[in-house]
């Protein structure tokens, strides 16, 4: 019973989110969220320019696993929140490398 309790008291540390993880993860959700938007309510133009910027974004934020961005460019990914799903990715490596450097 105390292995059940330890593997339960270890789980909350990845909801507590830091202001960084927090600004990230909205940045991501507005372009998800712009980015069907534009793509079907206006010109499928302003929609790839999007597309452009949250890869440069997710560069920037996001180094290395920015790389999962580049699916936006697959025709017919837009259905999918490539942002997010990019954030969640960075984030849950983040937190396994901090717990890699406690042990």
């Amino acid at each position: 019973m105390a292995q059940r309790d330890e593997r339960f008291r270890s789980l909350p540390q990845y909801f507590i989110l830091t202001e960084y993880e927090l600004l990230f993860l909205v940045i991501c959700i507005i372009l998800d969220v712009s980015e069907y938007m534009f793509a079907i309510l206006l010109l499928p133009v302003v929609g790839d320019f999007l597309d452009i910027v949250g890869i440069i974004a997710c560069f920037v934020m996001f180094r290395w696993a920015g790389i999962v961005s580049l699916f936006e460019l697959v025709p017919g990914a837009d259905i999918l929140p490539i942002f997010i799903i990019t954030w969640l990715i960075w984030y849950f490596v983040k937190k396994s490398e901090q717990r890699r450097k406690m042990i």
